[in-house]
């Protein structure tokens, strides 16, 4: 003997927890989503700030200011700068290669390539 349902009792109780647990997988779904989104804009502030440092850098150098001696701090981030000189052809520029690393974790975050006039460099010792 079968009961037979009237067509306006509404949901059953497993009809709603099926959809319950529907509803919480792709919410799961969504805050992991929304997690990979965070740590992606986080990354990408870190590279911008760690841009800005060698920015900074390459432009103390070709004003003939003194760069600190401290690591630059950028968007609540510490950065170390390393610079490799190079001689060009032309004896009046050097070729500066800068490498922007995080001072915590020792991570590249930027790499740039820019030209100096060899008179500022001699000016500050270096």
């Amino acid at each position: 003997m079968t009961a037979q349902r009237h067509p306006e009792a509404g949901f059953t109780l497993i009809e709603t927890l099926v959809a319950l647990v529907i509803l919480a997988m792709s919410a799961i779904s969504l805050l992991g989503a929304t997690e990979a989104h965070i740590n992606r804009i986080g990354a990408l502030e870190t590279r911008a700030a760690a841009q800005w440092a060698a920015e900074n850098y390459l432009t103390e150098l070709s004003l003939g200011v003194q760069p600190s001696d401290s690591p630059p701090a950028m968007n609540g981030n510490t950065f170390v700068i390393e610079a490799v000189r190079t001689a060009t052809s032309d004896p009046d520029l050097e070729k500066i290669e800068l490498t922007t690393r995080g001072a915590v974790d020792g991570v590249s975050y930027y790499r740039m390539t820019g030209f100096v006039d060899t008179a500022q460099l001699a000016g500050m010792g270096l």
